[in-house]
C-alpha cells in the first residue's frame, strides 16, 4: 500500500507513560503500516518526533497545532467534578486522597450520608459532564484540522481535559475517537473522562469491568475492548529478557555472581523522603558478600537527593531519563528497563506499577508499606498507597508482596535470595492485570484499531 493511500490517524500524546506505550512499545511502528500518523503533543517537538522516525524506522508527522492550555474555571470544575465523581461512586483513592484536607473530607461525609445530598451530587455530575463535553468542543484554534481528513483520533490520555477539548471538536466534526486508557489507576485516580469515545482500549477485564460500571451511569460507554499493556511485550521475549541480563551486569561493571537489589524510587510529592528505604537496603546489602543494591531514579527525583551516597561501593544510581531530562524518555528506555528487571534477584518499590513489570519477568518484588517515623499519621504514611482502589485486587493475587517494618524486609529478602520464593506463578498470578503473558498485546492492539476502522 502506497503512503498517500493510507488512512489518517491523529494521535495526542501530552503523557511521557503515553509515549513509552505508543511509540517505544512498537505500536506506532505497527500502525505505521497501516495509517499515516500524525502527533499533536505539548511535549514532543518535531526534532523529537524525527529522532523517533529515526531510531524505530517511522514516518510520524509531527503537527505544528499547540494542545490547547486550560483557564483557571476549567481547572476549578475539573476539581470539583473529581471531588464529586470520588465520593458519588466511593472511590477508595479519591477517598484516601481527600482525607488531606480535613474539611473537604468532613463536608463530602455529611453529603455521602445525605440521601438527597447524594442525589443531587448525581445530578449534578451528568450536569458537569455534559456542559464540559459541550464548553470543550469549539475551540476555534483547531479549525484547520478537519481538512486533514482524520479517520480518527487517538486519545492517549484521555482523562485530560486538555485532549478532551480536542477530541470534542473533532467529535462535532464527524471524526470518530479512540480512547486509550494508559495505566490501571486512571479510571479511579484522574477523575473523569469529558468525552464520548467510540472505542475504549483498556489493559484487562478489570478495567473493562470497572468503565463500564462508572460510566453506564453517562449512558452509551462506546465499544470497549482488553488489549493488555503494550510496553510490557518486551518482557516476554525471552531470547532478547535472556541477553539483557549479562548485558546489564557487564555496563556496571560487576560480576555475573554479584546479586542484585533494584530498588525503584517514587514520586517524590507521593512520598518526600525515600533515603531511609535505601539506608536499610545497604545495611542489609552490607553484611552479605557478593550483594549490590541498584537504585533506579523517578523521572522527577532531584540529584541532590544521592549524593550522600558518592563512592558507596556496593551502590549504583542510575538515572532512566537522564539527569537533565525528565520528560521525554530515550528510545532505549524500555530496554533499560528490561535489562535491569533481567539482572536483579529481587525488586522493591511502594505501590508502583513496576511491581507488575518485575512480576511479568519473574522476579519476586517486595512492596514497601512502611515509613522513616513509625508514628507517621496515616494520611501522611506510605500505608495509604496500597489500599487505592486499583491496588486493593493485588492483595487478592499476591497477599504476601508488602513488609511493614524494616524486620519483615530482611526477612522477605532472606526468603527470596535463599531461593525459597516460588518464583513460578508471578506470571499467572498477575495475569488479571497484565492479561497477556506472551509478547502479542501490541499486534492485538493494532489488529483491534485497523478493523474497527476497517
Amino acid at each position: 500500500m502506497e503512503k498517500s493511500d493510507k488512512q489518517h490517524l491523529l494521535i495526542l500524546v501530552t503523557n511521557p507513560f503515553a509515549i513509552l506505550n505508543l511509540i517505544h512499545s512498537g505500536l506506532a511502528g505497527e500502525l505505521d503500516k497501516t495509517f499515516r500518523i500524525s502527533i499533536m503533543s505539548d511535549l514532543l517537538t518535531k526534532v523529537d518526533v524525527n529522532r523517533f522516525n529515526e531510531h524505530f524506522h517511522l514516518e510520524m508527522q509531527w503537527l505544528a497545532t499547540p494542545v490547547p492550555t486550560l483557564s483557571i474555571l476549567d481547572k476549578w470544575l475539573r476539581t470539583l467534578q473529581m471531588l464529586i465523581f470520588g465520593y458519588y461512586f466511593d472511590l477508595a483513592t479519591l477517598r484516601i486522597k481527600l482525607t488531606e484536607y480535613p474539611a473537604l473530607h468532613w463536608l463530602f461525609s455529611v453529603i455521602w450520608q445525605a440521601l438527597l445530598l447524594r442525589s443531587f451530587c448525581g445530578r449534578l455530575l451528568v450536569f458537569m459532564r455534559t456542559w464540559l463535553i459541550r464548553r470543550t468542543g469549539r475551540p476555534a484554534r483547531y479549525g484547520s484540522l478537519p481538512e486533514q481528513e482524520f479517520c480518527a483520533v487517538l486519545s492517549s490520555s484521555p482523562l485530560d481535559l486538555r485532549e478532551n477539548k480536542i477530541v470534542n471538536f473533532l467529535k462535532a466534526k464527524g471524526i470518530r475517537c479512540i480512547a486509550m486508557i494508559i495505566s490501571w489507576d486512571n479510571l479511579t485516580s484522574k477523575g473523569v473522562m469529558n468525552m464520548q469515545p467510540d472505542l475504549v482500549l483498556v489493559w484487562n477485564k478489570l478495567m473493562s469491568l470497572e468503565y463500564r460500571r462508572l460510566y453506564s451511569f453517562w449512558g452509551n460507554t462506546g465499544l470497549v475492548r482488553i488489549i493488555g499493556i503494550p510496553r510490557f511485550d518486551i518482557y516476554f521475549k525471552e531470547a532478547v529478557f535472556t541477553q539483557k541480563q549479562s548485558d546489564f551486569k557487564r555496563l556496571l561493571g560487576i560480576s555475573c555472581d554479584t546479586r542484585i537489589i533494584l530498588y525503584s524510587t517514587g514520586a517524590a510529592k507521593h512520598h518526600i523522603c525515600q533515603n531511609y528505604i535505601i539506608e536499610d537496603l545497604l545495611t542489609y546489602a552490607r553484611a552479605r558478600q557478593d550483594m549490590m543494591v541498584v537504585v533506579r531514579c523517578h523521572p522527577h527525583d532531584a540529584p541532590e537527593r544521592y549524593l550522600r551516597y558518592d563512592g558507596i561501593q556496593n551502590l549504583r544510581i542510575l538515572w532512566p531519563m537522564g539527569e537533565n531530562d525528565t520528560s521525554i524518555p530515550p528510545p532505549d528506555f524500555l530496554e533499560m528497563l528490561a535489562s535491569q528487571l533481567a539482572a536483579c534477584d529481587v525488586c522493591v518499590q511502594v505501590a508502583s506499577t513496576i511491581f507488575l513489570e518485575a512480576a511479568a519477568c519473574n522476579k519476586p518484588t517486595i512492596g514497601i508499606a512502611y515509613d522513616e517515623d513509625p508514628d507517621i499519621p496515616y494520611i501522611r504514611s506510605v500505608r495509604r498507597f496500597y489500599d487505592y482502589s486499583h491496588q486493593l485486587p493485588l492483595d487478592e493475587f499476591l497477599p504476601d508482596h508488602t513488609v511493614r517494618n524494616k524486620r519483615d524486609l530482611f526477612e522477605k529478602l532472606d526468603e527470596i535470595l535463599a531461593g525459597g520464593h516460588s518464583r513460578k506463578n508471578l506470571r499467572e498470578a498477575i495475569k488479571p492485570f497484565i492479561h497477556y503473558d506472551t509478547p502479542d498485546s501490541v499486534r492485538f492492539t493494532a489488529q483491534c484499531i485497523r478493523e474497527w476502522l476497517d
